[in-house]
């Protein structure tokens, strides 16, 4: 028999929607980015560096989330959950594929940020869709056959690593607004999970600070409403 990270009860038992919450994210704001970048004027640096900006956040959430799996994740179920060992290997091999989407999209959004030029922006807002087209398919496969495996066979402690690794990677000025871009398609029950997770401190300051900030990011960015997340 495969060895497990031991029996679980209940209570114990990693609730894997966390990750279908956060591949939201990369669902959402990796073709809404592609859109806004097609058509942005070419030479409006400010609104070049806002787009590039965010696009950095995005990028860099992306690529620390996959290598907080690689790292943590794949050889705890290589281990334990023996079976499913080919769904891991395909998963870490479309790992792959996106590092290489993601470095290409990463080049281009630095040489964009500095020349805010039409040609490098056509290249990037194509290159953003390479990366959707990989990222879509390894989000979909994973939610369908990797999920399962992660709830017989990691810890929720375990999957906790994973989540601290990739909030250290986000820069302090910017964990409110990733905040905001998990909750912004979060159903009511998520909301209520992921704010119950933080320090009430945190709390206070997403409701009273956050909420407001997110609203002003994402206006500067689609340069429209956006929806504000309920609180």
């Amino acid at each position: 028999m495969p060895t497990t990270a031991g029996s679980f009860t209940a209570n114990e038992r990693l609730d894997p929607q966390e990750m279908v919450v956060l591949h939201r994210v990369f669902r959402r704001e990796i073709p809404l980015l592609a859109d806004l970048i097609e058509v942005a004027a070419p030479g409006d640096r400010r609104r070049t560096a806002v787009l590039a900006a965010h696009l950095d956040l995005v990028l860099g959430a992306l690529g620390e989330h996959h290598e907080g799996e690689d790292d943590l994740l794949w050889p705890k179920l290589r281990e334990r959950a023996a079976p499913g060992d080919n769904v891991v290997s395909r998963m870490a091999g479309q790992h792959e594929a996106i590092a290489s989407a993601l470095a290409a999209a990463t080049e281009l959004s630095h040489r964009w940020r500095t020349q805010a030029d039409r040609d490098t922006a056509l290249l990037l807002a194509e290159a953003l869709r390479t990366l959707d087209l990989h990222a879509a398919a390894h989000m979909d496969d994973e939610e369908e056959h990797l999920l399962p495996l992660m709830t017989d066979h990691i810890t929720p402690r375990e999957w906790t690593e994973v989540g601290e690794r990739g909030r250290r990677s986000v820069p302090k000025t910017k964990l409110l607004i990733f905040l905001g871009a998990i909750l912004e398609d979060a159903t009511p029950q998520e909301r209520r999970l992921f704010l119950s997770q933080m320090p009430a401190p945190a709390r206070l300051l997403w409701r009273t600070l956050g909420t407001r900030l997110y609203k002003r990011t994402t206006e500067r960015v689609r340069r429209s409403g956006a929806v504000l997340p309920r609180t």
